[in-house]
């Protein structure tokens, strides 16, 4: 098997199983692959004991995991850094995010990431210009039962735990609450969470209706 086709699998399986392993069919969805072709790289995957097969269910190994989260880390790092820095759509960033990781270097993507984290950033990155467009609030300035679409994240820090939480560039999101002390409760995939103040503002969005 290629070793970009067996990371894309774990990686799948990760994204997919929630601890619990993936099923056959979902996966072919998410790899676009056919079920038949899919069977061959699972085999393959199996044969190197970084899955483990039980019926249509495919899960992790020890190996495979370590090989599925630093894949997954490349991924949202890159992802992070084309559209945070660079400005690009969050659908293209992902698509290029899945070219590059396979590529880049452990230390490339700690060295990204440090880069993005520094206070105040560079002071002609895009990412400055991209996160204040016309049309473009946080989370703060939108009324309760507002649905709305991420469109950055400008701090690192904050991106990480929210990559965590669902709330990614890309995904629609809706406002629950409003609470005085500037903390906003929003619904993300069927789940309420409630975030602070400082990282509500971290947010820019834009209206879906």
């Amino acid at each position: 098997m290629e070793r970009s086709c067996d990371e894309d699998l774990l990686e799948a399986v990760l994204c997919l199983g929630a601890g619990g392993g993936a099923d056959v069919g979902p996966l072919a969805s998410r790899l676009h692959l056919p079920p038949e072709d899919l069977l061959l790289l699972i085999g393959d995957a199996v044969g190197a004991g970084t899955l483990t097969r039980s019926g249509s269910t495919v899960d992790l190994t020890e190996k495979g995991r370590e090989i599925a989260v630093r894949i997954d880390r490349r991924h949202r790092t890159l992802q992070c850094f084309l559209t945070e820095m660079l400005g690009m759509d969050p659908s293209s960033a992902s698509d290029e995010a899945c070219q590059l990781e396979h590529r880049v270097s452990d230390e490339t993507i700690s060295r990204l990431g440090t880069y993005m984290a520094r206070p105040g950033g560079n002071p002609e990155c895009p990412r400055r210009h991209h996160g204040q467009r016309s049309g473009v609030r946080t989370l703060q300035t939108f009324d309760e039962g507002t649905v709305l679409r991420v469109s950055t994240i400008r701090q690192w820090g904050h991106y990480t735990r929210l990559l965590d939480l669902g709330i990614l560039p890309g995904e629609e999101i809706s406002i629950r609450r409003r609470l005085g002390n500037g903390a906003v409760v929003v619904r993300v995939k069927g789940c309420d969470i409630a975030l602070s103040p400082e990282i509500a503002a971290s947010i820019s969005v834009e209206q879906v209706r």
